[in-house]
């Protein structure tokens, strides 16, 4: 299984949440691996459409990394703060670069290992808007032959850590990984 984090912040309240998932994927038999999108150079999609016909992007960076994971993977977990209603635009140039697999799934009939997928979202407004980015990582997941599994939503954690004080969020993000393991 491995964890995506689109989160500017280590420590943040996305990172705590992600850590509690595959602390529970773990603890259920699965091996976990953890990225964090902020510290990978992933530069962004060319456009070139190199990959439509190969599969593969001409883009040389840590990007192939991920592309590998989430090809072997059998489980994903994206966790990804809300900004402006949608994921962070490094979980979005992460998903933008997987054209490659999209390509590979839809347009070239390689088909992956069956995966499921899973998000974890927060919001630091009490009244935070979910359904574009919900929307972005389910077309994400669908385009790439994952199954999309589940979801965690949570809403009104604004300080760093914050999200330590909420225990019943921090016990269901250890239960969506032991659902996803």
């Amino acid at each position: 299984m491995i964890g995506i984090l689109g989160s500017p912040r280590r420590g943040g309240n996305c990172d705590i949440l992600l850590d509690e998932c595959l602390r529970g994927a773990k603890e259920s038999g699965a091996a976990v691996r953890k990225y964090f999108l902020r510290d990978l150079k992933i530069a962004p999609c060319q456009g070139c459409n190199t990959c439509l016909t190969t599969g593969e992007c001409i883009v040389a960076d840590n990007m192939r990394e991920v592309h590998r994971a989430l090809l072997e993977a059998d489980a994903v977990i994206v966790a990804t703060p809300i900004y402006f209603s949608g994921p962070t635009c490094t979980t979005k140039c992460m998903i933008d670069r997987c054209q490659c697999l999209w390509a590979r799934e839809r347009l070239l009939g390689i088909k992956g290992k069956p995966r499921k997928g899973a998000m974890i979202l927060v919001g630091g407004d009490p009244k935070a808007v979910f359904r574009n980015a919900q929307s972005e990582i389910k077309a994400f997941f669908a385009g790439v032959g994952i199954t999309f599994h589940a979801e965690l939503l949570v809403a009104g954690v604004e300080k760093m850590g914050e999200i330590r004080t909420r225990e019943e969020e921090l016990r269901q993000a250890w239960r969506l990984g032991q659902g996803l393991a």
